[in-house]
């Protein structure tokens, strides 16, 4: 049989084309995490460690592929940001640690190791919350004292912020059960607190609970009477929690239903802010600023300026790329 005057030959791939392949499929994974990858995520380490490896040949040989090689270490960059919701995606801590106990990686080959990273990073978070506090504990203490002797509580509101407190401790070290557990207890002191019920659900989506996550967050703001007052108070705990994208989302939905509200545009440029997305959250603390002046709420202007200047900083400090 005759071949068509168009027929083209197809060439085999070289190992080059295929190293290639296998960043191109590496990017596309990344760029999709947070978008219901689930385990699939888990060819992640997998195509790094075929990567590396590939690059690693290549070196052995004398080709530099320094192309490849940038593209490799991007990538790294990215899966580092993005650490946290690799795991979310995957199913949490003990998924990728079975995957690892299977595959036996080189402990040099870190990104099996995310889980690590994740805790490592919320320690040196928590190191710099108490190392700034260390710097006011005098001032804190001396209001302490004030208020115990002129404000203090009833005993019922004293425990409730004991378990509440705690909860955000717990949080801030990784451990979403234990930080449950003490809203829950709060909760036992004043059953129906919306704030409460808020950090109740989103907890409970930390830990996999979506269904139960969705019935606290409705009990929530069948509370609030107001799905605007939902929102902000959802989104203020998903910047607590590190989850820049819901907030994100949540925020956008506040601007979306009331285009007035600063506290809206302040949220969206704090999960922004937290994903490095810097001109769009310089765009969101200029638009507080406008908004909360206009509105008389110096105290929130204020902030939003000084957070517009740190941008500024940020930006005109970041180097620029040549033409």
């Amino acid at each position: 049989m005759a071949k068509s005057p168009f027929y083209v030959k197809r060439r085999p791939l070289t190992r080059a084309d295929e190293l290639r392949a296998q960043l191109d499929e590496l990017e596309a994974m990344l760029g999709r995490l947070a978008y219901g990858l689930g385990q699939e995520a888990l060819a992640i380490p997998a195509l790094f460690d075929s990567v590396g490896a590939g690059l690693a040949s290549f070196k052995a040989e004398g080709h530099r592929m320094q192309s490849e090689q940038t593209r490799l270490e991007t990538a790294s960059n990215r899966f580092k940001k993005k650490a946290d919701v690799f795991l979310r995606e995957v199913g949490g801590v003990e998924t990728l640690k079975a995957a690892r106990r299977e595959r036996q990686p080189d402990p040099a080959n870190w990104w099996w190791y995310a889980d690590r990273l994740v805790a490592e990073r919320r320690r040196r978070r928590l190191y710099s919350l108490l190392r700034l506090g260390a710097v006011v504990v005098v001032i804190l203490l001396l209001l302490v004292a004030l208020y115990e002797r002129f404000l203090a509580p009833d005993p019922a509101t004293r425990e409730r912020i004991r378990h509440e407190s705690r909860a955000e401790i717990l949080i801030a070290e990784g451990d979403m059960a234990g930080a449950l557990g003490e809203v829950e207890q709060a909760l036992a002191i004043v059953p129906g607190d919306p704030s409460l019920l808020v950090l109740k659900g989103a907890l409970q989506g930390e830990l996999g609970r979506a269904v139960a996550a969705e019935e606290t967050f409705a009990v929530a703001e069948t509370t609030f009477g107001d799905r605007e007052a939902l929102l902000l108070a959802r989104a203020r705990t998903y910047i607590l929690l590190n989850r820049p994208e819901a907030a994100l989302a949540d925020a956008r939905e506040v601007v979306e239903l009331n285009p007035e509200s600063a506290a809206g545009y302040m949220l969206l440029g704090h999960a922004y802010e937290q994903l490095e997305d810097y001109v769009e959250a310089l765009f969101a603390y200029q638009q507080v600023v406008t908004l909360a002046d206009e509105q008389g709420d110096f105290q929130l202007a204020g902030t939003a300026r000084i957070s517009v200047g740190l941008l500024m900083q940020r930006l005109q400090a970041q180097p620029r790329e040549e033409p």
